[in-house]
């Protein structure tokens, strides 16, 4: 952060803050012999602050983060600033219920025999928390229940190849158009399976689907009351009353 002299009544002490990055704006202003505080310092004086709040009790919890830190962290055999552990921190969250396949995906089943363990306890089981990287979706990472450390699991396809999610959903919906049938052919099909049941029913069922329809029609209708009691509904149109005629507009 580089500022200027702090003189009152002078636009000298904000040159720092206006001139910004650009050289053609600074001109003659010395930024090394006005600075106030060095990149060091400003280094310091954030690690400082980061120290400070760590320290300091929650107003609205009255817990201290740094006594939190150390009741809940559980020593690990690698370093907790590892770069898997940095990436899978940052890394998109979903939760799934495992299946027989394993678990899905983007329609993509992802399966380990670590995970045919779980199999047999999927009805006790909570949905497992597993996350994914966008750009390599050819594995996903899935906490382990027992654990509770991230695992990768692979496509149940054994297909390695790396792919992006965006090439992945791209391929589906060109195949979902390649594939696609024509709806004249489906709507063809539906009415000849529609004919072939109407010909293959009985003059048994025939009669039976006639009588009900007698029944039906004849049964008194919960409607009609209700349609009766209205008192718009008992008023006729009077057929002496004239018709109103509009005029018409040549053009």
């Amino acid at each position: 952060m580089k500022r200027g002299p702090r003189q009152r009544g002078s636009r000298a002490s904000w040159t720092g803050f206006l001139t910004g990055r650009s050289i053609a704006d600074r001109g003659d202003y010395a930024s090394e012999a006005r600075a106030r505080l060095s990149f060091a310092d400003l280094e310091r004086c954030i690690a400082l602050a980061i120290i400070d709040h760590n320290l300091s009790q929650n107003a609205r919890k009255l817990t201290v983060p740094a006594k939190e830190w150390e009741d809940r962290f559980q020593p690990k055999d690698r370093l907790i600033d590892a770069p898997v552990d940095v990436l899978l921190n940052f890394l998109p969250r979903k939760t799934r219920k495992i299946s027989p396949q394993g678990i899905s995906l983007f329609a993509i089943d992802y399966f380990e025999p670590w995970l045919g363990l779980l199999v047999a306890r999927r009805d006790r089981l909570n949905p497992l928390d597993l996350c994914y990287d966008p750009r390599d979706i050819s594995h996903v990472y899935v906490k382990d229940p027992d654990t509770q450390a991230w695992r990768p699991v692979r496509r149940r396809d054994g297909l390695a190849e790396p792919i992006t999610l965006w090439q992945h959903q791209a391929d589906r919906q060109r195949r979902r158009e390649i594939q696609r049938r024509p709806v004249q052919e489906a709507s063809a099909i539906r009415r000849e399976i529609a004919a072939t049941v109407a010909a293959a029913k009985t003059p048994k069922s025939r009669l039976k689907e006639m009588t009900r329809a007698r029944h039906a029609n004849e049964a008194k209708k919960p409607y009609a009351d209700f349609v009766a009691s209205s008192p718009l509904a008992q008023e006729k149109p009077d057929p002496d009353r004239p018709r109103r005629v509009f005029p018409v507009e040549d053009w």
